[in-house]
């Protein structure tokens, strides 16, 4: 015999009701916020124009930084352009090391790889010099003909727009 009735009413739900599998759902979030910058409050955050586009206009607006013909249909290897491009920004991130304001766009053509930098430096000679040298070395690396185009320019005119 129980004596206690709360004991009672504690045993009878476990007695009579059977586990249920609940699934629980949120509203979805459609907030994507990944490669958009925030604005700021004063509106003196410089964006150059390669950071000016929102993600999903690129390819509209905004051509692609690396152009190659890796992503068609049935091409073999064409992972191996990724981690060749990987490789070429951060060996020239790594050379012209405070020099580039901008992004680097790499071409792809037959067997030439077209590398265009912005630089924002004064010294020709140490550029120069830094050009020939990442052209010998990544032509060595990666077994194809390296072209590089170097372009000087203000770190101001780099600026497309302020948010």
């Amino acid at each position: 015999m129980i004596r206690n009735i709360n004991s009672l009413r504690a045993l009878l739900p476990r007695l009579y009701h059977q586990p249920v599998c609940q699934f629980h759902v949120s509203p979805v979030n459609n907030k994507a916020t990944a490669g958009r910058h925030k604005v700021s409050k004063m509106l003196n955050k410089p964006l150059t124009y390669d950071q000016a586009f929102k993600p999903n206009f690129i390819g509209v607006k905004k051509g692609w930084l690396s152009v190659h013909t890796g992503n068609l249909r049935g091409e073999h290897g064409s992972y191996q352009f990724t981690y060749e491009d990987e490789l070429i920004r951060k060996f020239c991130v790594g050379t012209f090391y405070r020099m580039l304001p901008t992004d680097i766009v790499i071409k792809r053509r037959f067997n030439v790889i077209e590398i265009t930098l912005m630089c924002n430096t004064v010294v020709s000679t140490k550029v120069f010099f830094l050009k020939a040298y990442s052209e010998r070395l990544l032509s060595a690396l990666l077994k194809c003909h390296i072209k590089m185009h170097i372009f000087k320019l203000n770190n101001e005119d780099a600026i497309y727009k302020y948010i």
